[in-house]
């Protein structure tokens, strides 16, 4: 037992920290080909009491003692954390400390892994550097790291004003001090698993994972730096691990090592690589497919319990790896896939892609799906190519008949009213109501297909409709004096 806990401290195999894969990769196999075993609850509990061992929680830990020990926190009432909330001198003074640390442990990740070729197998072999990506999941990080002094700015106001109470490091002789520092030792990772799947897995729905997580998803083949490259909305859901410390008593070290933890451990599961003490495919799958594996290593039974686990690379990936270029859209991945061939994009209404008659549009300018059909003025025709220069783009049909089609009514309809229109606004940048909107790709694709089924009659009924009101009004025109009688008639 005790030569085991010594060839796997801190997470070495074998007692080998670079070069030498974990227990389950199968060498013969290109890297990310190896089946990871199945993760589970009983499994995490077990090895709950040796998170500090056998992980590399163990370097994580050793980092936070000492930072805590040597550059303790200034917690009285003179201090430049009790000026502010967000003190320049409290900056100062703990800034360039966490840019120090983090710089360091994450460059040195960096240069073993990419420049003096400590590790030999590449989840991508033909992967290209490309200095440009470096510096910019560089600059993406360092905002990380200024956004996480400012959570510490704020717990050491709370707690040196006394509006927070916690436990202080001269009570950690007593037994309850211990066992405060103990419990945070012991808990924080354990915490931080839990709180980074719900979060991680909130962040990919539609609306955060466009305008929020997908600078994160830019990064498709890793790098260290890439691990802490996030939009500073994202640092806040991030950095939320923090806060169960504004409703626990718990000690500053809590907070510390807490920061270590979230500071530290993307640099090595975005590595990279599979051959080192810290190599991370459980997550390197989740950045290749994208929908997949939101759980950290450890806590991989959330995964299995919410349907997202994979454990392996997909088949078309099972010779190796292909390089990928970054995932530069802004927008989210919609789950239909794109549009079938007989569907061009067009400037209607929202009710128009909603294919209903409940009104409420997405007004004048939303984009939606709509069947081509031969013959129609306003669309290009179903054999040309919509996106060809020869095509241009389609602005709708005119709102009178657009309004009939869409079984509305006609012209005389009272224009809707600024509510309306906020809602028909929301409806258009967050996509259906959930009760209309099918979940399932597989659901949406019926869905179209049955569109262009059955959508034969429904497009010639709409058709004589807006013929008969078209007629319908150039001659009562005429009646009425507007148009001259023989010109209504035509």
């Amino acid at each position: 037992m005790l030569s085991t806990l010594i060839r796997g401290f801190a997470g070495a195999t074998d007692g080998r920290f670079y070069r030498v894969s974990p227990s389950f990769v199968d060498s013969a196999l290109p890297p990310g080909a190896s089946v990871i075993p199945r993760p589970t609850f009983a499994a995490w509990l077990r090895a709950g009491p040796l998170v500090l061992i056998n992980t590399p929680n163990t370097i994580w830990a050793l980092i936070a003692v000492c930072m805590f020990e040597c550059v303790p926190y200034d917690l009285s009432r003179t201090g430049p954390a009790a000026s502010a909330p967000l003190s320049a001198a409290f900056f100062a003074a703990r800034l360039p400390l966490w840019l120090g640390v983090w710089l360091g442990y994450t460059l040195w990740w960096h240069a073993t892994l990419h420049w003096f070729g400590f590790a030999e197998r590449p989840f991508v072999a033909a992967r290209e550097y490309r200095p440009g990506r470096v510096a910019h999941n560089l600059v993406w990080s360092v905002s990380g790291v200024v956004i996480w002094t400012g959570f510490e700015n704020v717990f050491a106001y709370l707690w040196a004003t006394g509006r927070l109470a916690y436990v202080d490091e001269t009570a950690w002789s007593s037994r309850r001090g211990a066992l405060h520092f103990c419990a945070a030792l012991l808990l924080v990772p354990l915490w931080r698993d839990v709180h980074f799947f719900f979060a991680h897995r909130m962040l990919h729905f539609n609306a955060l994972y466009a305008q929020v997580h997908s600078l994160h998803h830019r990064n498709t083949d890793v790098e260290p730096f890439s691990g802490l490259c996030m939009h500073p909305v994202e640092h806040l859901y991030y950095f939320a691990c923090a806060l169960p410390s504004l409703l626990l008593l718990t000690t500053p070290f809590a907070l510390l090592w807490n920061g270590v933890h979230l500071l530290l451990s993307p640099g090595a599961s975005h590595s990279g690589f599979e051959d080192h003490w810290q190599a991370d495919a459980y997550h390197y799958f989740h950045h290749r497919y994208v929908s997949c594996n939101y759980a950290g290593t450890d806590a991989g039974f959330l995964d299995v319990w919410f349907g997202s686990f994979v454990d392996t690379l997909k088949p078309t990936d099972q010779k190796g790896c292909k390089p990928r270029p970054d995932a530069k859209a802004t927008r989210a991945r919609t789950r239909a896939g794109p549009p079938p061939a007989a569907y061009r994009e067009t400037r209607s209404p929202m009710r128009m892609r909603l294919g209903s008659a409940r009104g409420g549009g997405g007004g004048r300018g939303s984009r939606c799906l709509r069947p081509v059909r031969a013959g129609d003025p306003h669309l290009p025709s179903a054999s040309g190519d919509a996106d060809s220069p020869s095509q241009p783009r389609v602005r709708g049909v005119p709102r009178a008949e657009r309004r009939v089609r869409a079984g509305v009514g006609g012209g005389g309809e009272r224009r809707r009213s600024g509510r309306a229109r906020c809602r028909a606004a929301t409806r258009s940048a967050f996509g259906r109501p959930r009760g209309l909107r099918p979940r399932r790709r597989s659901q949406r694709r019926d869905r179209h297909h049955a569109l262009g089924r059955r959508g034969a009659e429904g497009r010639a009924a709409q058709d004589r409709a807006a013929a008969g009101l078209r007629h319908a009004l150039l001659q009562r025109a005429g009646e009425l004096g507007v148009l001259p009688r023989a010109a209504a008639a035509r």
